[in-house]
């Protein structure tokens, strides 16, 4: 009897699982980008670096030229600020067959694919939140409410942010100690392991995030916030070592059945990295004085 068209058979078990991984992960992904309000994406070039650019300037100072004089020359220069190198993403998976055999496929493929998502995750947003604390620009606070507040008014003291949608970042357990008896007026929706607050005492966005050190907040423009990451449909390796990617093309799979030890194996790889292109756009507030206090220092933009 000839098979039917379309038979998913047993060699198929490994990309097809691997295709569910990298799906959900580009969902995951998109949600986070969404969430963070994330707009600007730079695609990576082949030496894997994000060059960052600032301007100097020379403005003449003159009071005034008088009439038939020389007006003197003001002089502005774009430098090389300093260079965001993103690193590979590499993870690799094997199931057993005897692992299969035993627990079925669904829970020997998938629990060991949520695993290995959780762990890529987890990188992404330490990484990030490093970023982050990179800041000079520094105050401290009483509570949670002065900390948002001072926050917002220093950026839009910054020219490039003002106006600028802005985006705090703070310890789940601080907002739950802040919030402790109080009625809760707030909306929330859960991504990436981040808690959105909407209307969260007056704020535009406030993201609860587990790897935020407790008694710090992170207060910058949703702009300062960047993306970069290498196209894995476009790039060339997706002609050797590209079986599938998901639709962002973020990450990438190459699968393999080894007959040797009778293992399924997925090898996933990609590259991308979440930074602040202004260090020093970020506002790095802390917790637990009741005075408030304010570093001096003009973000370097």
């Amino acid at each position: 009897m000839a098979v039917e068209n379309n038979l998913n058979v047993t060699a198929d078990l490994g990309e097809i699982k691997s295709i569910d991984f990298l799906n959900r992960f580009g969902t995951s992904i998109n949600d986070l980008l969404t969430l963070l309000g994330v707009a600007r994406m730079e695609p990576m070039t082949s030496d894997m670096q994000i060059k960052l650019y600032k301007w100097d300037t020379d403005v003449d100072t003159a009071a005034a030229v008088g009439e038939g004089e020389t007006i003197p020359l003001s002089k502005v220069t774009r430098k090389l600020d300093r260079t965001v190198q993103v690193e590979w993403i590499k993870k690799r998976r094997s199931v057993t067959a005897e692992a299969i055999a035993r627990h079925g496929a669904d829970i020997a493929v998938d629990q060991s694919d949520a695993k290995l998502m959780r762990e890529i995750q987890t990188g992404v947003k330490n990484d990030f939140v490093t970023a982050l604390g990179a800041t000079t620009n520094t105050l401290t606070a009483g509570d949670l409410q002065v900390a948002l507040s001072k926050s917002w008014g220093k950026l839009q003291t910054i020219p490039e942010f003002e106006g600028a949608s802005l985006v705090s970042f703070v310890n789940p357990m601080d907002v739950a100690d802040f919030m402790a008896g109080k009625p809760i007026q707030a909306d929330s929706s859960n991504a990436y392991g981040m808690t959105l607050l909407q209307n969260f005492i007056g704020a535009d966005k406030v993201i609860s995030l587990g790897s935020i050190p407790q008694g710090k907040v992170f207060t910058t423009a949703v702009d300062n916030i960047v993306l970069a990451y290498l196209d894995m449909q476009k790039s060339d390796l997706s002609q050797y070592f590209v079986d599938y990617t998901d639709e962002t093309g973020l990450l990438a799979v190459v699968s393999s059945k080894n007959t040797s030890n009778l293992t399924l194996e997925a090898t996933f790889m990609g590259a991308l990295k979440l930074f602040v292109e202004i260090p020093d756009g970020v506002v790095a507030a802390t917790l637990g004085s009741e005075a408030t206090t304010e570093s001096t220092d003009k973000p370097a933009l």
